[in-house]
């Protein structure tokens, strides 16, 4: 159970970069951020560099203005992202949305091509149970 209401507005947006060599220090100190989640390569047997970093957002139903927002931030990183790319790494914007609330949204052609222009893919992923960013735990 939770104390908020779980049907308000709400999404995620997060920022997921693969690397197969490059390590987490080395990428949060070319984005100046540092991750919500990480492994380098080698930790634990892991084959490539996960680094992730998440933001959620309430009371908007227009997530796609947010991925416009985190792609011409991406933007300000170009020589970042193209050197990514051209040495096996990948870079994704992903919208994390409840499964339980009714959110819809348009990408815009120029967000589309200035995505290709930085080889960001965006992805959408849907989340039955997805809490509330504001929720708190109630115990029984």
């Amino acid at each position: 159970m939770t104390s908020t209401n779980a049907q308000s507005e709400f999404y995620g947006v997060r920022v997921l970069i693969k690397h197969p060599s490059w390590s987490v220090a080395a990428i949060s100190k070319r984005l100046t951020e540092e991750p919500d989640c990480s492994w380098s390569v080698g930790d634990r047997g892991k084959t490539e560099t996960m680094w992730s970093r998440e933001s959620y957002t309430t009371g908007k139903r227009y997530f796609f203005d947010e991925v416009r927002d985190v792609l011409d931030w991406i933007q300000t990183k170009e020589e970042f992202a193209e050197e990514l790319h051209a040495t096996g790494g990948s870079l994704a914007v992903i919208v994390n949305l409840p499964g339980a609330v009714n959110l819809g949204c348009t990408l815009e052609p120029e967000a589309m091509g200035l995505a290709a222009q930085l080889h960001v893919s965006v992805g959408v992923e849907v989340f039955p149970n997805m809490r509330h960013p504001d929720a708190k735990r109630i115990e029984p």
